[in-house]
């Protein structure tokens, strides 16, 4: 169990933290591609490896021990008994202890649904399609602003007004006018308040608080949705 430093140094200082990178991937091919994608950007990849099954306070102290500037955490840990635990977990951990970190997926249902619920709390989920090593410092400055309680312009929450269009036994669906009058978003129950919950009908209208500075619908994140108001 630990961490595999793949950079090696020969008579040089070590650079700075802030270039230090750790990646956590159980498919090999896929955390080998990073690590050597950061090396030709000039980061020094520190890959994480071993067998944690439940414990994520191992793997977490595996990655401290690294000291990295920056954490990618791909989310699916279990398919190579990496882990028990998915890579979710793992960043909203490291956040919440202040340790800027990313999230890796490939968004695929239902996992959208355990992503958008988590959204408030994780500032950067790229899917491996779009996600680009020279995004690495601005993606860092994001989530280290949000660590400091200065988030950026599009994930400032403001208080709006969302439109419920259906309503099942899980989920919801709502329009953000203020946002996107057209598109038509699905939220997990869990995200409305317990006073709204369980008597929200279609055709409600509900006050939350979204990231409408947000560019695509996974990057919107939805909390204190706790009020049934009539539209002004």
């Amino acid at each position: 169990l630990g961490f595999r430093q793949c950079a090696t140094y020969s008579g040089e200082a070590m650079p700075a933290v802030n270039h230090r990178v750790a990646v956590i991937d159980d498919d090999e091919d896929g955390r080998e591609t990073i690590i050597d994608l950061l090396g030709e950007h000039d980061y020094e990849g520190v890959a994480i490896m071993g067998r944690y099954g439940d414990d994520i306070e191992l793997l977490l102290g595996d990655i401290e021990a690294s000291d990295p500037g920056f954490v990618i955490c791909d989310h699916r840990l279990t398919a190579q008994q990496f882990a028990s635990f998915n890579g979710l977990e793992v960043v909203e951990e490291l956040i919440a202890r202040k340790r800027p970190a990313m999230l890796l997926t490939t968004f695929q249902d239902p996992e959208r649904l355990i992503l958008r619920a988590a959204r408030s709390r994780v500032p950067v989920i790229k899917g491996r399609d779009g996600f680009r090593i020279e995004e690495i410092a601005l993606l860092r400055n994001i989530v280290s602003r949000e660590i400091a309680d200065q988030p950026v312009p599009s994930r400032k929450p403001h208080r709006v007004l969302l439109r419920v269009e259906a309503v099942r036994d899980n989920d919801v669906d709502v329009i953000v006018p203020s946002w996107r009058r057209d598109h038509a978003l699905i939220l997990s129950k869990s995200l409305l308040g317990e006073s709204v919950r369980d008597i929200v009908n279609r055709g409600d209208y509900l006050l939350g608080d979204v990231n409408i500075g947000a560019e695509n619908e996974d990057e919107l994140y939805f909390v204190n949705i706790n009020e049934i108001v009539e539209p002004v």
